[in-house]
């Protein structure tokens, strides 16, 4: 018997190849399409994160004036694809960080027709100074993400370089106002690796010194290698044209034929004194170092001393970038007296001092000191060259201090000016007195005439006009006495000398904290509004003994314990005393600087460009006091408890009248408490009264404000007032200083100008204690506008 077919076998088959082809296809299209997508995000994401880190390296490198230890800064050069069970993932994509330029002699920044007084005008007299520098860039080499841009440093600028043009990222540093600051890159490096790599800031030649500089006959212009396009310098620099209140008067971007860079001038307004500050930094291998420049004089020109008395003086030497040259070796020579040693090497402040002893001078008579840097054998001295310094001194007569046998004149001498506060002459007057600037700003001196003389002439000098000044003459009253006002102008010896009808007398002062801004060892622990009850976060304050306004722009910050390495205030918001890594509180402006996630220390803070929110430099009237609140210290985990850690901390400022100043002292802390984790009693603030009345000329909104404050533990700081509009923008502020003690009222008044004028107002007032706890009111007012 014959069976019938049966193919019901060969259709399963088929099935099973046709499932199996869709299989593939399916997987073939998943390899082909979604993986790559998913790369791409995946590279997409690392692009932003590496140009957040590039931004953190450039904000590095533009807030690295005054460092001395290397930073560093890590990234993330490439990345890695999410595991897959089945698709396949090409290899990690990687990237390059590398040096551009920094061999190439014409990637340079220079500064032409820049001129200084003094000695430092020996090397700056507008000779065209030429700075080697270069890129920092970073190139990505990713799978799939094929229009990601390179991310380059230059000129304190980063930018997103694209096939077809360069984009900023970041605003300019270089020119902001009267100030002038470079940073120039040294070395040669380019490192390439899919993980993370840490890059080292080696601070090769910096400090916080600022150099004044104006033109002499052509404009100061800067010239510097650029990638970025003309229109993007435009935006960068359109705050600083003069026309919009800056000193900036042109700029042009030239292209240089066969060059990957073009060229940026930027000309500068003339007679305009700017404050240059330069920095070197090394990257990488082949760095090299920076060599004495000029030498210059530091104090004690012009100095006038007695035959057979000593004085000092003080040069510094400099490398080209106005920074400090350790132990460079200076000698010296004086034209009569003796200066020893004959030959000092610099210290680590670039600084040397010699003894001038004027015995066996003769009075009357300017006399020369030479100064040379110059090492080589045979080289005749030269004074108007940058290595060498001419100094003057000049050497008096000593005045009789009793009259001549038989003249029929009469004896003259000081009485003790002692009494006055500020004043002190341990010893009597005919031994050196103390007159303590922070204490009193002048010194009332009185001269007696034995026997008494009425109506005698009186004449009064000083051996150094450079330290203190007296009025040059007067007359005796009817009881022999004559007085004289002694103005101290910096800080150190001076003698002041008076005369009448044939004899005279002397007497000698040392003046301190003049010129300077003092502190006034106050220093207190206190606990910030963190989550802890640990007292990391610290206040201290200091008075301006400068005789003017003073603008403060950098805070340096050195703890003694190593193992206390961060500063991080860990709260929000990032513009309050105890809510910022760094605040300075001021008479005339206060300042702030807030890092995300903190900040390392030691560290110098640039109040006005560093961290991820600031609010400008802080502004001090003469005779104020600033209170600075630096919160939390911490050992990278926890906060640290800063009673009895000493730390050592420089504040850099800059008079009204111009120049550079800077104050180090070392604070150490007492206990303080307060603050979010409780230890001391909150403040209150009740507003009593809110008083309206129209201004007219021009027309404004004035509001006489009076509160009441109280504090239990009776250390009532200040109250700082705010006159907010409608839209929530303040449009006036105050600062009451004068309230203390357990309870008081403070009164100010608020003005909304024509501009600013409202329907109504909101009046708000924060009262502080000394342990900067706070309390608040407000009220809300009506307005005309």
């Amino acid at each position: 018997m014959r069976l019938r077919d049966d193919d019901r076998a060969q259709s399963v088959q088929i099935g099973a190849v046709l499932l199996f082809a869709m299989l593939v296809v399916a997987f073939s299209s998943y390899q082909a399409f979604v993986v790559p997508n998913q790369n791409r995000a995946v590279e997409f994401n690392h692009n932003q994160d590496i140009r957040d880190q590039m931004q953190d390296l450039r904000n590095e490198l533009v807030s690295i004036h005054g460092e001395t230890a290397t930073r560093s800064v890590t990234l993330t050069l490439g990345t890695r694809y999410p595991a897959r069970l089945v698709a396949v993932n090409p290899g990690p994509a990687s990237g390059t960080i590398r040096t551009s330029g920094t061999a190439d002699s014409g990637a340079n920044l220079t500064i032409v027709n820049a001129t200084a007084s003094g000695e430092t005008g020996d090397f700056w007299n507008g000779t065209g100074r030429r700075y080697d520098t270069g890129f920092l860039v970073y190139q990505p080499s990713y799978n799939v993400y094929g229009q990601a841009p390179e991310t380059a440093y230059e000129n304190t600028v980063l930018s997103n370089r694209f096939a077809d043009e360069s984009l900023a990222a970041t605003g300019q540093t270089m020119i902001d106002g009267k100030r002038i600051s470079l940073v120039t890159i040294n070395g040669s490096l380019s490192r390439t690796q899919a993980g993370s790599t840490s890059l080292d800031l080696e601070p090769v030649s910096t400090s916080t010194t600022t150099v004044a500089v104006s033109n002499d006959s052509s404009n100061v212009t800067l010239s510097a290698a650029t990638q970025l396009s003309e229109s993007e310098w435009d935006a960068l620099l359109a705050d600083q044209r003069d026309e919009n209140g800056g000193h900036v008067l042109d700029y042009e971007v030239q292209t240089i034929a066969g060059a990957r860079y073009d060229r940026l001038s930027v000309t500068l307004e003339p007679n305009v004194s700017y404050r240059l500050r330069m920095t070197k930094v090394g990257v990488g291998s082949q760095v090299t170092a920076e060599d004495e420049a000029y030498l210059t004089d530091a104090a004690g020109n012009a100095t006038r001393l007695e035959t057979g008395d000593t004085t000092t003086v003080t040069l510094e030497l400099r490398d080209a970038y106005n920074n400090p040259v350790t132990d460079g070796q200076i000698n010296a020579s004086a034209e009569s007296g003796t200066l020893s040693p004959n030959q000092v090497a610099t210290d680590e402040n670039g600084q040397a001092t010699f003894t001038y002893d004027s015995t066996g001078v003769a009075g009357g008579q300017w006399v020369d000191l030479q100064f040379s840097a110059v090492t080589e054998p045979a080289t005749s001295f030269d004074g108007t060259t940058p290595r060498n310094v001419t100094m003057r001194v000049y050497v008096e007569s000593e005045p009789s201090r009793s009259p001549p046998a038989g003249s029929g004149a009469y004896n003259v001498t000081w009485l003790d000016p002692s009494d006055q506060t500020g004043i002190d002459c341990p010893n009597g007057v005919d031994n050196p007195c103390t007159l303590d600037f922070s204490q009193t700003s002048e010194a009332t001196l009185s001269m007696a005439t034995d026997p008494i003389v009425d109506g005698g002439a009186v004449q009064y000098a000083t051996n150094d006009t450079q330290v203190g000044t007296v009025s040059a003459s007067g007359t005796t009253n009817a009881v022999g006495e004559n007085s004289t006002t002694l103005t101290p102008v910096n800080n150190g010896g001076v003698t002041v000398y008076t005369s009448s009808g044939g004899g005279g007398d002397r007497l000698s002062f040392e003046i301190i904290n003049r010129d300077t801004l003092v502190y006034n060892d106050d220093a207190v622990t206190n606990d910030g509004p963190d989550t802890d009850s640990v007292a990391g976060g610290v206040n201290f304050s200091v008075t301006n003994g400068f005789g003017e306004s003073v603008t403060i722009t950098d805070v340096r910050i050195a703890p003694a314990n190593s193992a206390i390495t961060t500063l991080s205030d860990d709260v929000f918001p990032n513009d309050e005393p105890l809510a910022s890594e760094v605040y300075v509180a001021a008479d005339l402006s206060d300042a702030h600087v807030d890092y995300g996630g903190g900040t390392g220390v030691p560290r110098t803070v640039d109040l006005d460009t560093d961290g991820q929110s600031n609010d400008g430099n802080a502004q001090l009237s003469d005779g104020a006091t600033a209170t600075f609140y630096l919160y939390e210290f911490t050992d990278g985990t926890s906060s640290v408890d800063m009673s009895g850690e000493d730390v050592e901390v420089t504040v850099t400022y800059q008079p009204a009248s111009g120049g550079t100043e800077t104050k180090t002292f070392t604070i150490t802390p007492t206990g303080g408490g307060g603050g979010g984790g409780g230890g001391s009693s909150a403040p209150s603030a009740t507003i009593t009264s809110a008083t309206y009345s129209a201004g007219s000329s021009p027309p404004s909104d004035r509001y006489d404000v009076t509160v009441d404050v109280a504090d239990a533990d009776g250390d009532l700081d200040r109250v700082e007032y705010e006159l907010v509009d409608s839209s929530g923008t303040v449009v006036d502020t105050a600062t009451d200083n004068g309230v203390s003690g357990s309870s008081d009222t403070s009164a100010e008044q608020l003005v909304a100008q024509t501009n600013e004028r409202d329907s109504s107002y909101t009046i708000r007032v924060t009262v502080y204690d000394s342990a900067s706890n706070t309390g608040s009111g407000q009220a809300v007012v009506s307005g005309s506008g």
